[in-house]
This record gives structure tokens, C-alpha cells and sequence, in this order.
């Protein structure tokens, strides 16, 4: 089936890079580190298991995930001079509503930014929080009934055969995040990155150190900067095909 569309914005998120990674082949797909969970988005038929210490994006997925469609479309859409609060409806679709009202967060505000006013104006109605959208995310939700949400740390996640997508807040650059990298013991998660079964991805920028991580894509940042994005990749058979076809190379000469 087509990739889903992302349910709401998050600081970090891959929609668009995440279909360059290799694609899952084993029937359960994890992430430990959910956000908005885009890598998810491109594979919506997988038996999706969702983790995040974060309250907030728990509670999000959750209420996504049990919703009813005709809840979704009822929702209100927030005048420019009123705050989420202003309408009775539950925290979580306050908080989903909050993600939309500014782009690229780590925690939903509750008006309108000066930005998204000015996209609205702009006729960009697609980043902000609009019947259209509001639409497609109702029309979405019959694709993520069977996927599952729990608010656990990484190491706290059972070990099992899956295809394994994690995307931690980066060792440099992760201080913003509401669980910042602060407190992640990057060399006990890169130990546990590779005791996974299964695939692994897991995603960093070209300045960590905790994995041998390979260069895989140039992006532009939200100050419209040049940044690495790297990858390391484990248990994939394309990846031992291709060593087979350099060892093979190497024998002829």
C-alpha cells in the first residue's frame, strides 16, 4: 500500500528520508524511539510496535490509534486568537492539534505561531492545522489500528526477531529534546543497537562516535543548512550480498 502521510509534525522527523533505508522484510517493525514515527509511515502493514519515553507523543499515538474516525473530523480548528484550551476536548487532541500550530517541535504549543499565520496567508495550508488535514488524518486511521504504543525507555523493550528502526535524539544536536541525549548512555545503547534480532537502522549525524556509522545523505535543517544524515545497518541480506560481491571482486585480482 502507498505510505501513510505524517499524523503531525515533530522535531527530528524523516517522512521524506525515510523511504532511502532499506526496506523492512521481517513482519515486526519497532521503533524505540517513536516521535512521529515516519520510517513506520512507509510501511503501515507491519505489525508496528511503537515505544517512547516522552508522555506527550505517547499519548498522542494512543489516542490516534483508538479514535474514531467521526472524533478526528469534529475536532475544532483553532481560531488565530484562541488557544487549544479554549475548547473542550481531551489533552492528547490538544496536543496532536499543538503539533500542527508550529512545525518542527519538541513540545505542541497551544496557539498559532507568528509562522504558521503566515503560511496559513500564504495559501500553505497543508502546514498548518486545516479541514484538509484534519480529513486526512481521519481517513488514515483504519491503517494503524493494529499497531501498538507503550511508554518505555529503549532498554526496558523486549529482544525479539524484528526489523528494528531507531532513531534516538542525536548525541550532538539532541539537547532539545524533552528526553534530551543528556541522559542517554550513547556506548549502552550502541552495545544494544547490535544485540537486536533482526534488522537494524539506526540513524545519527556525521559527528557521532557511538557506532561506526556510514554517510548516507545530505539534508538541509530547519535554518535551511547544509547536514549529514548517517546510518548503520545491521542483519540485512542486501548488505551481505554486497560484501559477497566485493569479496568476489577482490578475488579476481
Amino acid at each position: 500500500m502507498k505510505p501513510l502521510k505524517p499524523f503531525f509534525s515533530y522535531y527530528g522527523s524523516k517522512h521524506r528520508l525515510s523511504k532511502k533505508y532499506h526496506k523492512p522484510s521481517k513482519d515486526i517493525l519497532i521503533e524505540p524511539f517513536a516521535g512521529s514515527a515516519c520510517y513506520s509511515l512507509h510501511y503501515p502493514e507491519k505489525q508496528v510496535k511503537l515505544y517512547d519515553k516522552y508522555d506527550v507523543i505517547c499519548g498522542i499515538w494512543d489516542y490516534l490509534i483508538h479514535a474514531k474516525e467521526t472524533e478526528i473530523l469534529n475536532l475544532p480548528i483553532v481560531d488565530f486568537d484562541k488557544s487549544v484550551d479554549d475548547y473542550e476536548i481531551c489533552q492528547e487532541a490538544k496536543y496532536l492539534i499543538g503539533f500542527w500550530l508550529a512545525s518542527t517541535r519538541t513540545v505542541p504549543p497551544k496557539k498559532h505561531t507568528s509562522r504558521s499565520k503566515k503560511l496559513f496567508e500564504l495559501n500553505r495550508r497543508l502546514c498548518n492545522w486545516t479541514e484538509e488535514n484534519r480529513y486526512k488524518i481521519a481517513s488514515q486511521l483504519q491503517h494503524i489500528r493494529h499497531w501498538t504504543i507503550e511508554q518505555k525507555s529503549y532498554e526496558q523493550i523486549d529482544n525479539e526477531e524484528a526489523t528494528w528502526f531507531i532513531d534516538p535524539p542525536y548525541q550532538v544536536g539532541g539537547k532539545m529534546y524533552k528526553e534530551t541525549s543528556k541522559n542517554i548512555d550513547f556506548e549502552h545503547l550502541g552495545n544494544w543497537c547490535k544485540e537486536r534480532l533482526g534488522e537494524v537502522i539506526v540513524c545519527e549525524s556525521d559527528n557521532a562516535n557511538w557506532l561506526p556509522f556510514e554517510t548516507f545523505s545530505t539534508i538541509l535543517n530547519t535554518q535551511k543548512k547544509k547536514s549529514l544524515e548517517c546510518v548503520y545497518y545491521q542483519g540485512f541480506d542486501c548488505l551481505e550480498s554486497e560484501h559477497q560481491a566485493i569479496a568476489k571482486q577482490l578475488t579476481l585480482f
